[in-house]
């Protein structure tokens, strides 16, 4: 038989947060300021007030069994982790805008000839080349590793090789 997690109900939910006093305030925010660390379009009070939405609308139940701060942490985590995700896959509307006429013709041009130069780069190492190609073709690691005939400890070794060359050859500063 499960075991079911007992969650607290939105009027409990709002009991304890209606509790809360301004040094627990400010902890959360400093919670909410190591959590939004690194994202440039975000602040702490954006997360805390997210995260805060969530659990007051019911899109995050509360487990009964965990404190406050442990479970606002994890869902202030969650947000943040997920703005990350957003933040890379869409491009800023400014940058758009610089492109030209036809952004997407660009990006199309711009990513074949980073494909290319990262194939060139990789051109010594064929399982680390084999696994870039399986990575563009979003094939699966099983897939990749009986096409490569590698191992997976071979296959993990090879993937971190390509990933060590394709940073040095590509360092953040990199500007095609």
């Amino acid at each position: 038989m499960a075991d079911t997690v007992e969650t607290l109900s939105l009027e409990e939910v709002g009991r304890v947060l209606g509790r809360l006093r301004q040094p627990d305030l400010l902890r959360l925010a400093a919670l909410a300021q190591t959590w939004v660390s690194g994202l440039p379009r975000r602040d702490a009070g954006d997360l805390l007030n997210e995260a805060l939405a969530r659990i007051l609308s019911g899109q995050r139940p509360w487990p009964a069994d965990v404190p406050l701060p442990a479970f606002l942490s994890q869902v202030m985590r969650s947000i943040a982790s997920q703005w990350r995700h957003e933040d890379i896959r869409e491009p800023l509307a400014a940058e758009t805008d610089e492109i030209g006429n036809d952004p997407q013709e660009y990006r199309d041009d711009s990513f074949a000839d980073m494909t290319e130069r990262m194939r060139a780069a990789l051109a010594d190492d064929p399982p680390a080349l084999g696994i870039f190609n399986h990575i563009l073709t979003q094939t699966s690691r099983k897939q990749a590793c009986d096409q490569l005939q590698l191992s997976a400890t071979g296959y993990d070794t090879a993937r971190r090789r390509m990933i060590r060359t394709l940073q040095r050859q590509f360092n953040p500063g990199w500007i095609p």
